[in-house]
């Protein structure tokens, strides 16, 4: 679901590659957090002109910051990361996103034969927020920790106290701003990494 090769801790000379990396991952939070928003307004009948302005307004403004960032960190040093460490990571994320979904269709054809269409988005929600755990720590990036935990937990809860037709837009609804928030966090943290940052200097990529 998200392209991330940067680690968890801060460092003084942010690379390139780190910054690029945690915003594509947040370039596709936002696209799948805005679905995840729409199917929730259009399941709580609340998908009226200035609700989707409100959402487009807040997408389009994290993109335009993601696409500033995107420029801002091809002026810094570019970093090394072992070519296995490289092919260790890709293998894991592929491998992720394919158990993901084969998952997610499977689930969607269980609860289609059983006639809960209702559980649904609850179930993808687990889903996703279960893949974004080995990714976590392939991706050396505690917060997708925090992000997948939030999801189980919020489809876990929505399912134990939402009933009926309900359950699928509120599940939908609060997925999509747990994955806003969480996409926005990673684009504070690359601002405060590139603050300040000026000339590039060659440094290598630490496994601090």
């Amino acid at each position: 679901m998200l392209s991330d090769t940067s680690h968890d801790s801060a460092h003084h000379s942010p690379t390139a590659e780190a910054v690029i990396g945690r915003v594509t991952g947040a370039l596709f939070f936002v696209g799948f957090g805005s679905a995840w928003v729409f199917f929730g307004l259009k399941g709580l009948r609340l998908a009226t002109p200035p609700s989707l302005e409100i959402l487009a307004l807040a997408a389009v403004a994290i993109l335009t910051v993601c696409a500033w960032l995107q420029r801002r960190a091809r002026s810094l040093p570019s970093g090394f990361t072992p070519p296995e460490a490289e092919e260790r990571m890709k293998r894991m994320f592929t491998a992720v996103n394919i158990i993901q979904w084969v998952s997610v269709v499977t689930a969607v054809a269980i609860l289609n034969v059983l006639h809960r269409p209702d559980y649904i988005a609850p179930a993808v929600a687990v889903i996703v927020g279960l893949h974004l755990l080995p990714l976590a720590q392939s991706f050396h990036y505690r917060q997708h920790y925090v992000t997948g935990a939030l999801l189980v937990l919020w489809a876990l809860t929505c399912m134990a106290v939402v009933q009926g037709e309900r359950l699928s837009g509120i599940c939908s609804l609060g997925t999509g701003v747990v994955l806003f928030v969480s996409a926005i966090s990673t684009v504070l943290r690359c601002l405060v990494q590139v603050r300040g940052v000026h000339a590039p200097l060659p440094v290598a990529v630490t496994t601090a």
